[in-house]
This record gives structure tokens, C-alpha cells and sequence, in this order.
């Protein structure tokens, strides 16, 4: 899944990566390039976002990377990126870590919360996207910006809503029918991190697009996958009302919903923690 978000991000950063410095990170660059990053005979995976930034008339390196998922030793790995920037172009680095996960991240920033010793001093922002006022990413005349809207902070907007004026938005910022389409597909897979996709889809139905979505492979493949969410949502709160009235066993209940035993416990043990 993480793969889906993952070209997403490489297919838009181009057209984001000025606004979203500026936005999230408070860092407006004079001047902007990008560098050639060689790192992956030491690490697994490539750094996310690299530039050459010129700030108050200084250069400087600003790394950047998006995170779905919650990764324990990331402090551990944005530590050896540092090294490895500062090592390769002699220039400071500003780090910044953009959490897009639907959970409230719990990863450590500084090396001192990961490892004892009084010489780590090593740390690194991170950013979650779910408290950002999302009507900042949506009032952006640049659509790769505006679709990152679904994952910032609705106030008291409802889901649809937002949804709503996303699309809306979208549509009269993008320059053709093709790049919308490409627009609302990226917008249907992004829905996923917000546990949104199911009411996306519904919405995008609603609304007078021109054209014909129905033919679209990717989109028809989130709307079956749209289904499927609303059917598991509905098993667990079947499960959670059997759980709640306490006369079938979880053994019962396991087979009675066709799920595992250990998915039983675990709604019991959120049950149990409200």
C-alpha cells in the first residue's frame, strides 16, 4: 500500500515541494535545485525529497521525506542520511519528516529518546499533516497541492464536505480532462490514509464531472475496494455489539462473523481502553 503513496508523492513533488516548504516547514528558499543522491549502496531505499536550497544567502541541503507508517528506528535512519549529505555535498542539512499515517505518530525524533548516553544530540522535525488547516492546502491554485487537502485537518467540516470542495477545487484548477482524471485517481487512493475512501467515492459520484469515470481501471479497482471497507466496517460493528452484549463467547463470535479469534480480541481490547 505504502508503494501507492509513494509514486503519488515522487509524480507531484515537483509542483508541491516550493509551497509545502513554505507551508509546513516556515522555509521560503531564494533559489532551488535538485541534487543527485547516490546513497543506496550504503542504505536500502533512497532518500525521499533532496534540494539545494539558497535560505538568507546560504546554502544549504533540505531533506525531506513522507511517512505512512509509524517506523520505529527512523530517527536512526534520517541520523544516517545526515551523515551521508553532509559527508557528500559539505553543507548543512535541514531534515523534516511529513507523517501522512492515519494514527498519531509515536516514532522518535531524537536520538536521545531512542538511545541512553549524554552525547546524542542528533534529532529531526516531524510533521503530521492531520493538524494542518486543510482550507491552506485547498485555497492553492496548484492541484498536486490541493489533494493533499484529504489529509490535513477538516476543522468541523464533515468528510463530504471536504470531499466536496476538493473536487470542486480540482476541477477549477486543472488545465484539461486527462489531468483531472489523473487528479481524482490520485485523490481516491490518498482517501485510503484517512479511512475515507468509501465516502470519497460516493461523493465523486455525486458530483458533475464531465466525464466518464466508469471506464477507468484504477478508479473502478478503489470503488470495489470502497465496498469492501464499508462491508468490513459494518462486520466490526457487529462484532462490537456482539462483544458489548456479552452473550456469545469471542470463540462464537469469530465464527459467526468469519473472522480470526485474535481480530475479536483485539475490538475487545479497543473496547476495553474507550
Amino acid at each position: 500500500m505504502a508503494n501507492e503513496y509513494d509514486k503519488i508523492i515522487k509524480e507531484n513533488i515537483e509542483a508541491v515541494i516550493l509551497p509545502l516548504s513554505n507551508k509546513l516547514f516556515g522555509i521560503l528558499p531564494e533559489a532551488m535545485e535538485e541534487v543527485t543522491v547516490d546513497l543506496q549502496l550504503t542504505l536500502e531505499r533512497k532518500p525521499d525529497v533532496v534540494r539545494r536550497i539558497s535560505l538568507e544567502q546560504q546554502n544549504r541541503i533540505l531533506h525531506i521525506e513522507f511517512q505512512v507508517n509509524n517506523q520505529s528506528e527512523m530517527v536512526l535512519r534520517m541520523q544516517t542520511y545526515r551523515a551521508l549529505l553532509q559527508e557528500m555535498h559539505r553543507l548543512p542539512v535541514s531534515q523534516f519528516v511529513v507523517y501522512l499515517g492515519e494514527k498519531e505518530p509515536t516514532m522518535a525524533t531524537s536520538i536521545a529518546d531512542f538511545i541512553d548516553g549524554d552525547d546524542n544530540n542528533f534529532w529531526f522535525k516531524l510533521i503530521n499533516i492531520h493538524h494542518y488547516d486543510y482550507e491552506k492546502l485547498l485555497s492553492s491554485d496548484i492541484p498536486e497541492e490541493i489533494l493533499l487537502a484529504i489529509l490535513g485537518d477538516f476543522k468541523n467540516e464533515s468528510p463530504e464536505k471536504v470531499v466536496s470542495n476538493i473536487l470542486s477545487r480540482l476541477t477549477e484548477t486543472s488545465s484539461d480532462k486527462a489531468k483531472l482524471q489523473r487528479y481524482v485517481r490520485q485523490l481516491v487512493v490518498m482517501a485510503k490514509l484517512r479511512n475515507l475512501q468509501n465516502s470519497t467515492l460516493q461523493t465523486i459520484e455525486k458530483m458533475p464531472i464531465e466525464f466518464d469515470l466508469e471506464s477507468d481501471v484504477i478508479y473502478q479497482r478503489g470503488k470495489q475496494e470502497g465496498k469492501q471497507e464499508g462491508k468490513n466496517e459494518e462486520k466490526k460493528e457487529l462484532i462490537v455489539e456482539m462483544l458489548r452484549d456479552g452473550a456469545l463467547s469471542i470463540e462464537k463470535i469469530a465464527a459467526y462473523a468469519r473472522v480470526s479469534i485474535d481480530f475479536v480480541k483485539q475490538l475487545q481490547q479497543e473496547i476495553a481502553s474507550r
